[in-house]
């Protein structure tokens, strides 16, 4: 799969907007899954979330997650779209235990998505 394709998704029948735009096939992918999926109730892309995080050089960094999502039993999640070769990097890593709290605090779960 292309991962670096990007592109706009107007299949969006529960999002908010009437299209979500793509940074990649595996997002894409995820977006389709969204929408067939009966237990989401409504997912999006731009959903103004923003996640601080520490790089490795102690520089306060600024995340912006994929994906937020509603489910039909009113549970909500952040899902992070990741090629499974990048899961295991130190940026990727750091990132996640920010947002894994980030959302720990807000009642959410954090959910990284490889595509498998």
């Amino acid at each position: 799969m292309e991962i670096s394709k990007h592109g706009e998704f107007f299949e969006c029948s529960k999002s908010p907007y009437n299209f979500e735009r793509y940074d990649s096939g595996l997002e894409r992918q995820m977006m389709i899954r969204l929408e067939h999926d009966p237990t989401v109730k409504r997912w999006m892309k731009r959903h103004g979330i923003t996640i601080p995080w520490i790089d490795n050089q102690r520089h306060q960094r600024r995340y912006v997650p994929d994906f937020l999502v509603e489910y039909t039993d009113d549970r909500r999640a952040i899902i992070e779209v990741k090629d499974p070769s990048r899961v295991d990097s130190d940026d990727v890593q750091r990132k996640r235990k920010s947002a894994e709290m980030w959302c720990k605090m807000r009642g959410m779960e954090y959910v990284v998505a490889t595509g498998h």
